[in-house]
């Protein structure tokens, strides 16, 4: 597995990325919409509650997952936004940004569900 990939479920500084940098703020800007934005958080709430989805989207979007009292350690689903920065081919223009950023989302949220299942109440946003 790629440095990055061991880095981030171990809690570790991350490695240099080489995202393009002009997408970043982009990439940003469509997370905090999605992040107020019902229908991304809709599918959430048929596991947990709709206060509760919007702090599991910031996971999904930005922070990740771990378990209860193990923070220095993560789970999957990896974040949107660091499987965007370190995942090869990078989005050329914004168009791409978005379709890319969507396809990383639900792949989240199907690991996240899953995630659930597997550990219930033990399932936190890490921190």
């Amino acid at each position: 597995m790629a440095i990055w990939n061991d880095k981030w479920f171990s809690a570790q500084k991350m490695p240099t990325h080489t995202f393009p940098h002009d997408l970043i703020d982009d990439a940003q800007t469509i997370a905090e919409e999605w992040l107020f934005n019902a229908s991304f958080r809709c599918v959430l709430t048929e596991w947990v509650s709709s206060q509760e989805a919007e702090e599991v989207t910031g996971g999904l979007l930005w922070s990740g997952f771990c378990l209860q009292g193990q923070h220095d350690t993560r789970i999957a689903p990896k974040p949107v936004l660091v499987r965007l920065l370190y995942s090869e081919a990078y989005p050329a223009d914004t168009t791409e940004l978005r379709t890319k950023m969507r396809e990383f989302f639900g792949r989240a949220v199907r690991e996240w569900i899953h995630a659930l299942q597997k550990f219930g109440t033990a399932l936190r946003v890490a921190p």
